[in-house]
């Protein structure tokens, strides 16, 4: 057995992703005559669509959830918002751990490590702000943010979601558009601007996605990506930011340790260069 699939996974499904696993396994001994390089992850095995999937077959890795000794590297990797497993299992062994401390990345927890990166934040008051401004899920990867007008009465305030102000993402076409960063311990390998249209900007639904060439942050802002993320507890995930054209600050709206991708509307060539930026990234900061 090479990875531990879920119960609730029909038997033969689990079966087939057993011998493909063992089939690419096997593959890549023979073609390098030596077991590929480990990277273990726990308790969740990615998916094909997991961008650390697409990843780790990039630099030639096996990528499993059952316990190795000589992984050079283990992921955290649980897609919730509250994670109940706060801690690795002694049995499980690996030269490094990223993520480990990663157990809340929901909009509250991150809207408090916003605070502390960046010096403000999104968090608002509806009872007292005038003009409009978005309600959304404090769970995180909703993408079901509403505009309303401010302010409103308290026995409207509702339980479980956050109230922000609301942020003028449009560019200068008047087009609204998102960043979604990678990050990688320091490193930002990969960031995609993911357009919008006005009625669908609060979703995750692109109009077109383009992959950049540079970095769209200054340095400065960069360092304060790094000071969330470290307030996120997270080594390797993806954030979607918002620049408000008004203030020109950047704002940090979701935190990922999880990420698919890359996305689907990207054009394949670029698919695979962001790919191959992610790869170079992991195996760098192994090295480093």
């Amino acid at each position: 057995m090479w990875a531990n699939y879920p119960s609730t996974l029909p038997f033969f499904e689990r079966l087939w992703k057993q011998c493909r696993h063992g089939f690419w396994w096997l593959t890549q001994c023979l073609r390098y005559r030596r077991r590929p390089p480990v990277v273990q992850v726990w308790p969740d095995m990615p998916s094909r669509r997991a961008a650390l999937y697409k990843i780790t077959r990039s630099l030639g890795w096996e990528l499993t959830n059952r316990k190795r000794s000589d992984a050079v590297l283990g992921i955290k990797f649980e897609d919730a918002t509250h994670k109940d497993t706060a801690a690795i299992p002694a049995a499980l062994h690996a030269a490094a751990w990223w993520n480990l401390h990663c157990n809340d990345i929901s909009k509250g927890t991150l809207e408090k490590a916003h605070q502390a990166a960046f010096g403000y934040g999104m968090r608002i008051d509806p009872t007292t702000h005038h003009g409009p401004l978005v309600v959304k899920s404090d769970e995180n990867a909703q993408h079901d943010g509403v505009l309303i007008q401010g302010p409103i009465v308290p026995d409207q305030v509702q339980e479980n979601v956050v109230y922000q102000r609301e942020i003028d993402n449009r560019d200068e076409n008047d087009e609204f558009f998102d960043y979604r960063v990678v990050y990688v311990r320091k490193d930002f390998p990969v960031v995609y601007k993911k357009y919008k249209a006005a009625t669908r900007r609060f979703t995750n639904e692109t109009v077109r996605v383009e992959l950049l060439a540079d970095s769209p942050f200054s340095a400065a802002e960069e360092k304060c990506i790094h000071r969330l993320a470290q307030g996120m507890n997270v080594d390797y995930a993806e954030f979607d930011a918002l620049r408000d054209r008004t203030t020109n600050q950047l704002y940090v709206v979701d935190v990922n340790p999880t990420p698919w991708g890359p996305p689907a509307q990207l054009a394949l060539a670029s698919q695979g260069e962001a790919i191959a930026r992610m790869a170079s990234s992991f195996q760098s900061s192994l090295q480093a």
